[in-house]
């Protein structure tokens, strides 16, 4: 919805790079060039400096950028928001859920939501936390329904449904496998299974181990989903951490077992967190739905 040349800025203050940039618009550089010192022009002040780097903004150019996609967020609400009271994309929900909240989530919203709006369309889209809460941040869904980060992108809200404990998951080989109940103490020196290094459960994981003054535990294998990690551990004598509300016992393979375990810190509250301003009338309605079997389960 932007002129061109603040389209092309904001561009370069993504990728950082003018050849990236002016291949993924399309044009020449020397037309991309062209097109930052006309908006320099306008501006008055300096917005670019080429590097050996790449492309960096200048600090005018860094608040220029961050007011400009402040207003092209409200450009991008008004124009979705236009289009729902018009009737056109109304129907249209696109949610994001973890594999452990899938199951929550698809009880909550169906059949209901599907019954109060026959017409509607609803895209489900399952990544782990992270890259849900990325594509909030892209727009490519309005709704997750994921565990809550630490820290929270100020352009994002939250609003917590339920708590979760989480366990471990291991083969029945494996020498811990015949514990009940399992200490952080009785961790130590054991190979892990487990999700990348920023996700949630593996840095409680890790904060619980320095607190008890122990090594971090070592990640043998990364994976991005359950079912893979649950794969991972029936095969091999790693263990992993499984989330018993999102997952059945059923589900799992047959030499998998679980175990409760006393960490401290590793409950996370799981929340529906959506992009500041304007949402969709089945997305609120969504939400609505959402929030209200959480304060069941509290």
């Amino acid at each position: 919805m932007l002129g061109d040349d603040l389209e092309y800025f904001l561009a370069i203050a993504s990728t950082r790079t003018m050849t990236s940039t002016a291949e993924r618009l399309g044009i020449s550089q020397p037309a991309l060039t062209k097109s930052v010192q006309r908006l320099e022009r306008k501006v008055g002040v300096k917005l670019v400096t080429r590097t050996s780097r790449g492309a960096e903004l200048t600090d005018a150019g860094r608040a220029f950028f961050e007011r400009l996609q402040a207003l092209s967020r409200g450009m991008d609400d008004a124009v979705q928001e236009a289009r729902d009271v018009g009737g056109s994309q109304a129907g249209l929900l696109r949610i994001g859920v973890t594999p452990a909240t899938t199951d929550f989530t698809v009880e909550c919203l169906l059949p209901t939501l599907m019954l109060e709006r026959p017409v509607a369309h609803i895209k489900l889209t399952s990544a782990l936390g992270g890259p849900l809460l990325d594509a909030l941040s892209r727009r490519e869904i309005e709704l997750a329904v994921c565990p809550v980060p630490e820290k929270l992108d100020p352009a994002l809200e939250c609003e917590p449904l339920y708590a979760e404990l989480c366990s471990l998951m291991m083969s029945d080989k494996h020498p811990l496998a015949a514990k009940k109940n399992i200490a952080i103490k009785d961790l130590a020196g054991h190979a892990w299974a487990g999700t990348g290094k920023h996700e949630f459960t593996r840095s409680q994981v890790e904060h619980a181990f320095s607190r008890q003054g122990l090594a971090l535990p070592s990640m043998t294998v990364e994976a991005d989903t359950l079912h893979a990690l649950a794969l991972i551990v029936s095969r091999t004598r790693l263990i992993s951490m499984i989330n018993m509300r999102g997952a059945h016992t059923g589900q799992l393979p047959g030499n998998v077992v679980v175990r409760p375990v006393s960490l401290g810190g590793t409950q996370r509250t799981v929340g529906v967190i959506r992009r500041a301003g304007y949402l969709s009338p089945i997305a609120q309605r969504a939400q609505e739905i959402l929030l209200g079997a959480g304060s069941a389960l509290r």
